[in-house]
């Protein structure tokens, strides 16, 4: 029986506020015994990554009909047209247990937290303890529920206590650094002195107002105080005043509704809050808790050690990908660096055009079948495959004895849509993600390069070496092919063949039907003359109506079986494929085992004599 399976959209599982709520669900799921699959894209709001078609494709990846239940954190998705993208694929499963976090959606359980007891307390402390008098507020996005909450809430005090906040002092941010740096200069731009405090929507553009007032040698909280809101590891480790979701109880809840609502039914309650908790710190004139201080800087020395770890480790091996001969090769790199990183779960699917010349770079569907080009498994790697889009992934499907957690994330390059890559939760939740996953897929799109490459340069040697008309090998592919022929059979003491043709009646063809027949006819030789190949014998068209066929035979005697071979060919072809007229040749054919010395020249030579004297033997006798 099937496990019940879970599905989580969101973006930026590798950011502190989504591993937090993932790890929560991870937990849980694993608690009753659930699959858990994270489709996460790494689309950023301050544009250092484009969450672009090729990072929304991520989402036309899951059959939701496939899943049990789903979690939406449709608020971490930072561009409209992926938000559009995720409500209309929720859209179309009206029945599928459903919670949301922050944004209701149609047949969904909201969970939110209560941002607003929290932002008030806060504010009432920067008015009682440090005895601010005047105010300013970088927002979050205006278009965002959550972070216009937080705004009013903080206003409702400030405005109850008699503090009028000036509109010009409202500021809208994008959650990000630049966000709470360029709210600074709108503020120095007014013309008015800076606010006693600057209340920031959220930790990131706190961080972004500190490092601008710095750089205009302004203390915090000297000379301006400065709130966040996140609670992140580093607001904690820096002394930011801030305020701290229960992310990760969140996650857990989420798992909980889910499994109550696919055994019981929907739930009556379609909103559920959980508390919020402020911590003071020294941004804000508290006292700095040196303990906490000294958790995040032995925290961030670990971190930082293990995303060098984990690049240096990509960057070797992702770099040779790029030089490797095939699929198989290319699997088994792939997998070296999965063991060397430590992962438990890596697999790598990409469009099967990735590696063939025919190569499309989809920027916004799967194809209907993918390549897992690499499966890493509990140590173990598996052989490249094929396998149907709509599995997602073959291990998925596989009797296990315990429930998978994994996060698909998308490989794409410019435009161009790779496939996808899939982690163990405990890999994938990692700083070091974005870095991962655009260095294996650089090593993709060059190694599809250098596929698409070879086969254009495989095709101009062929070009080069056949002949445009007939197919066959032309002067330059005898002159390739036959004489290491020639030297193989010197070397290995066995019998060098050599068949010469000339057609026959060439000029009556051409002076009576035309010399597009002529070419015509010379198509029809070429044809017939392939039966030499079954023989072994490479075919030539030397020029004009001149054929060869060269190669090893058993014996001597077997020239004469190579002629007789040709003529029912030809006989064939004439009688069976009715054309113009018949075509017809004169033949002879050479066979014998060469000594060191011997020349290609002279085998050649023995042939066209022989083929001449079956051309003079056809000729009618001329009348005098």
């Amino acid at each position: 029986m099937r496990r019940k399976r879970i599905a989580a959209l969101m973006a930026g599982v590798d950011r502190e506020y989504q591993q937090a709520f993932t790890w929560g669900m991870v937990s849980a799921a694993r608690e009753t015994d659930v699959d858990l699959c994270v489709f996460n894209c790494q689309g950023h709001a301050d544009g250092f990554v484009r969450n672009d078609r090729g990072e929304r494709a991520i989402f036309e990846l899951p059959e939701l009909s496939a899943f049990d239940g789903a979690v939406v954190l449709l608020a971490t998705i930072p561009t409209e047209a992926c938000r559009t993208q995720i409500s209309a694929l929720i859209a179309q499963y009206p029945e599928l247990p459903l919670v949301t976090i922050d944004v209701q959606l149609a047949q969904s359980v909201m969970l939110a937290f209560d941002d607003q007891s929290s932002v008030r307390e806060l504010t009432a402390h920067l008015l009682d303890e440090h005895h601010v008098r005047s105010a300013a507020v970088v927002t979050g996005p205006v278009e965002t529920d959550v972070a216009m909450a937080r705004c009013n809430a903080c206003l409702q005090v400030l405005n109850a206590r008699g503090i009028h906040v000036d509109a010009d002092a409202i500021i809208e941010g994008r959650w990000v650094r630049e966000g709470g740096r360029r709210a600074v200069d709108q503020l120095f731009s007014r013309g008015k002195p800076l606010p006693d405090v600057i209340f920031c929507g959220n930790d990131e553009m706190a961080f972004g107002v500190i490092e601008r007032l710095a750089e205009h040698n302004l203390s915090v909280p000297g000379d301006v105080k400065v709130t966040g809101f996140d609670g992140l590891l580093e607001a904690e480790g820096r002394g930011l005043t801030t305020i701290r979701r229960p992310v990760d109880e969140a996650g857990k809840m989420a798992v909980s509704i889910l499994m109550d609502w696919m055994d019981n039914g929907r739930p009556d309650l379609r909103e559920r809050y959980l508390p919020t908790r402020t911590i003071y710190g020294e941004s804000c004139g508290c006292v700095l808790d040196s303990k906490r201080a000294s958790d995040y800087v032995r925290i961030l020395s670990e971190e930082r050690r293990g995303v060098e770890n984990s690049l240096l480790h990509a960057a070797s091996f992702f770099g040779g990908l790029a030089g490797v001969s095939g699929e198989e090769e290319a699997g088994e790199l792939i997998a070296d660096f999965a063991q060397a990183w430590g992962a438990t779960e890596m697999h790598v699917c990409i469009d099967p055009t990735v590696l063939s010349s025919a190569v499309t770079g989809r920027a916004a569907s799967y194809p209907e079948e993918l390549l897992l080009l690499s499966s890493w498994s509990g140590g173990n790697a598996s052989a490249p495959s094929r396998f149907c889009v709509k599995e997602l992934l073959p291990r998925l499907e596989e009797e296990r004895s315990r429930p998978l957690a994994l996060v698909f994330s998308p490989l794409y390059y410019i435009d161009k849509n790779l496939g996808y890559a899939v982690f163990d939760v405990e890999h994938a939740t990692g700083y070091a993600l974005y870095s991962l996953l655009t260095l294996l897929s650089g090593a993709l799109m060059s190694l599809s390069l250098q596929t698409t490459v070879r086969a254009y340069a495989s095709v101009l040697e062929n070009k080069s070496t056949h002949d445009a008309l007939t197919g066959l090998y032309n002067r330059r592919g005898f002159e390739k092919i036959v004489p290491p022929l020639f030297e193989q059979a010197i070397a290995e003491q066995r019998c060098f063949a050599v068949v010469s043709c000339d057609m026959d009646g060439m000029k009556h063809i051409n002076d009576c039907y035309g010399h597009l027949s002529g070419d015509k006819a010379i198509c029809r030789m070429s044809t017939a003359l392939r039966v030499l190949e079954t023989h072994g014998l490479v075919c030539i068209h030397i020029s004009g109506d001149e054929f060869l066929a060269v190669g090893m035979v058993e014996n001597e005697r077997a020239a004469k079986t190579l002629l007789a071979a040709l003529h029912e060919s030809v006989d064939r072809l004439n009688r069976e494929d009715p054309w113009l007229c018949d075509i017809a040749a004169s033949m002879g054919a050479y066979a014998a085992v060469p000594c060191p010395g011997d020349h290609l020249n002279d085998y050649l030579l023995f042939a066209d004599r022989r083929m001449y004297a079956d051309k003079n033997s056809r000729r009618k006798p001329s009348l005098i």
